[in-house]
């Protein structure tokens, strides 16, 4: 069991030279008694995970080579250390770590968060916890499974109410009753869950730019939908997809954003 006094072994797993520089002097500015070993990629966090005796790890979610989330999957279920993310996901994926009570730092963080984090992952080494956190971890990654393929952008407020104007009126609508949106010329023509049709004068790029992207896809040129209503995927044929939604409308799949939708929808 993990004592004051005793001297543990810590990974800061970051491609940024900078933030790995932040955490170590923040590490070095405590009492703890450690060792510290620094990785620049997902493939050399993987190497020193599975070489040494690591304690508790400081994983970075956004890595060149691969996610924070592919390094955890590739590691068998007794090797994962204590580890306390440092990320810039979207709400989204903070409240997944929230739902397992898992200990994040979401950039840019103070020092006083930092610590924080830091006493948390220690407390829990301290009480032998580690059989714990690792099935925590199993439910996060078997929860979200295909989170790596979601875009990583900094932390944003999105909108969850759309105003719109009719004649001197203006209406507000709720961002989640939204099934889909189709461009319309200078307008967006905008369907709801009751059925409801609105135009409203904006740019499909400006509204998808307001909408978060955890939950609303552009699929082709005029068209962005809400994740939660699709009922269905469908392999045309010659590498075309269609994609029917729950309302029995039905969206082809440009070959722009077919990477990238496949990928977040977990589809190889």
């Amino acid at each position: 069991m993990y004592q004051e006094s005793e001297h543990i072994h810590i990974l800061i797993a970051d491609d940024e030279s900078l933030a790995r520089k932040r955490v170590r002097k923040f590490i070095t500015e405590s009492t703890i008694d450690c060792t510290i070993i620094e990785a620049s990629s997902g493939k050399e966090a993987l190497h020193v995970i599975e070489t040494y005796k690591i304690d508790l790890v400081f994983l970075d979610i956004k890595m060149t080579d691969m996610s924070g989330f592919e390094v955890l999957q590739q590691l068998p279920k007794d090797k994962i250390p204590i580890i306390i993310f440092v990320t810039a996901f979207d709400a989204f994926a903070v409240k997944a770590f929230e739902v397992q009570a898992i200990d994040f730092l979401l950039k840019p963080y103070k020092k006083d968060r930092f610590y924080e984090a830091f006493d948390r992952g220690l407390k829990q080494l301290q009480l032998s916890q580690q059989h714990i956190f690792q099935n925590k971890i199993s439910k996060l990654v078997a929860s979200i499974p295909h989170l790596e393929g979601y875009p990583i952008i900094e932390n944003t407020s999105y909108i969850e109410t759309l105003v719109l104007k009719s004649k001197k009126k203006y209406y507000f609508l709720k961002v989640s009753d939204i099934k889909y949106i189709t461009s319309s010329g200078y307008y967006v023509e905008i369907f709801t869950e009751t059925n409801e049709r609105h135009v409203h004068r904006i740019s499909m790029t400006d509204l998808l730019s307001k909408l978060d992207p955890a939950h609303y896809f552009r699929v082709n040129r005029s068209v962005i939908i809400h994740k939660k209503h699709i009922q269905e995927v469908i392999s045309e044929g010659a590498g075309d997809y269609s994609i029917v939604m729950k309302d029995k409308t039905s969206y082809a799949l440009s070959k722009k954003y077919k990477s990238d939708f496949l990928n977040h929808m977990g589809i190889k």
